[in-house]
This record gives C-alpha cells, sequence and structure tokens, in this order.
C-alpha cells in the first residue's frame, strides 16, 4: 500500500486532484493507494510530524502562508525520500522544482491521461527495490544518488566525499552517522573505520588493513573492524 498526500488550499482543486489519484487507481489496481488531503502546508507538516512521511506528494504551488516549493524543501529537510510532482496553474517555478528533487511539474488544470503517465513513473520508482537511493544535500540543492553507484563515503573536515562509479564525486555536509543510518537499510553499506564508508559490491580486495575498491581507492580499515567486516562481506556474496 502506498501513501499518498495531496496539499492544495482549494478544496475544489484538491478534490480534482483526489480524482485523478482515483482514477488511476482504478486503472491500475495492482497499485494499492491510501490518500490523504490538506489544504494548508502547516497541516501536512503537523501530520508528518505526528504519524511520519507519505511515499508520495502532490503538492500545490502557490499557497498563502507557506508556498509548495518551501514545503517541499521542509520535507526534505526531513530526509524524507518521497516522490514529488507538483501541480499548479504558474509555469515559472518548474526549474525550482529540480531544487526540490521534484519528479513531475503538472499544469492546472491536468489531464488524466498526462497525470496518470507522471504518476506511474513515480509508482515504479518507489515499488522498484533492485533500485534504491539517496537523497543528498549537495551544494544548496538536493541530489539522488543510486545506492549501485555508490562506491564510498569519506568524511574530510566538515564535508563527506561521496565518490560514485563514474568516478565523479559529490560533496555534502550530512554527517557521516546520518548517511550511515540511512545507508543500513541495505547490507552491502559497511564502516570500516571512523571516516569511512563503503560498498561491498565495489571490494576488489580485503587485506588486514586495507580494502581496495574498483575504483582503485584503498580505504582503511581499523583492527577493531576487520572480523564484522569479513564476516559481512561473506554473508553478503553468499
Amino acid at each position: 500500500m502506498l501513501s499518498i498526500c495531496i496539499c492544495d488550499d482549494d478544496p475544489k482543486d484538491a478534490a480534482r486532484v483526489r480524482g485523478l489519484v482515483e482514477g488511476f487507481a482504478q486503472k491500475r489496481p495492482e497499485f494499492p493507494l491510501s490518500i490523504e488531503t490538506f489544504f494548508s502546508a502547516c497541516d501536512l507538516l503537523e501530520r508528518l510530524d505526528d504519524k511520519g512521511g507519505f511515499d508520495l506528494c502532490l503538492l500545490d504551488i502557490l499557497m498563502p502562508y507557506m508556498e509548495g516549493l518551501e514545503l517541499a524543501r521542509s520535507i526534505r529537510a526531513r530526509y524524507e525520500a518521497a516522490e514529488i510532482i507538483f501541480l499548479t496553474s504558474s509555469r515559472e517555478f518548474a526549474l525550482d522544482a529540480f531544487d526540490v528533487a521534484a519528479c513531475g511539474y503538472l499544469l492546472k488544470p491536468v489531464e488524466q491521461e498526462k497525470f496518470d503517465k507522471a504518476f506511474l513513473a513515480a509508482v515504479q520508482r518507489l515499488t522498484r527495490p533492485e533500485n534504491p537511493s539517496l537523497l543528498l544535500k549537495v551544494k544548496g540543492c538536493l541530489r539522488r544518488i543510486s545506492f549501485h553507484d555508490l562506491v564510498a563515503v569519506e568524511s574530510f573536515n566538515h564535508d563527506r566525499v561521496c565518490t560514485l562509479a563514474d568516478g565523479s564525486k559529490a560533496i555534502t555536509t550530512d554527517t557521516l552517522i546520518s548517511l550511515m543510518e540511512r545507508l543500513s537499510v541495505d547490507p552491502r553499506f559497511f564502516s570500516p573505520h571512523r571516516a569511512y564508508i563503503i560498498n561491498l559490491d565495489h571490494i576488489t580486495a580485503l587485506s588486514a588493513d586495507s580494502v581496495l575498491l574498483s575504483n582503485g581507492q584503498r580505504v582503511p580499515v581499523s583492527r577493531a573492524n576487520l572480523p564484522a567486516l569479513k564476516q559481512a562481506y561473506i554473508e553478503y556474496l553468499f
């Protein structure tokens, strides 16, 4: 069951969006959905504080007190991995939607066919367990990184440097502890040293004091963590 929230200050627009979701659900019963509607950003944030997040958020942008983009930033600040689709009467915020890793930007009035296409893409991302991802705060915006592509994370001064399989790097101020907490849902990630997290998929050699990764990077292994690393690696492989 995927949890969906709708946030729109106009009750008629909120009802129309709910109708679009229900229209999708009728055609695609293989994706069971639960829907909650909110008429202000404050009401939605209170609900998140009380009961936790949603899988997919359908947000209006032009709302009083707190606009949809600010609401989305608040959701991302909670490290919510929810998919976000904006529904709005204005084109001017489309580029800003990328800063909060929105997966859709639809102009009202929204046709069912266009809605179904954007909604299905979001649902498929949510139900694709073979490709989980990490949402990072990077240079004032958010970036989604596939677990598969993340080779290692190194803590360096006030930053965490994430090395990716293509050789590029993503730098974030998120703490190593918070990153490990979010990565620990996947057994391929391990912290062999207090300054590193590695992806077991990318180990090419393991010695008594270090591991060699697929990109040529050598990461130290503390003596205390070596037995646990060996055990984790064996369990992951077999």
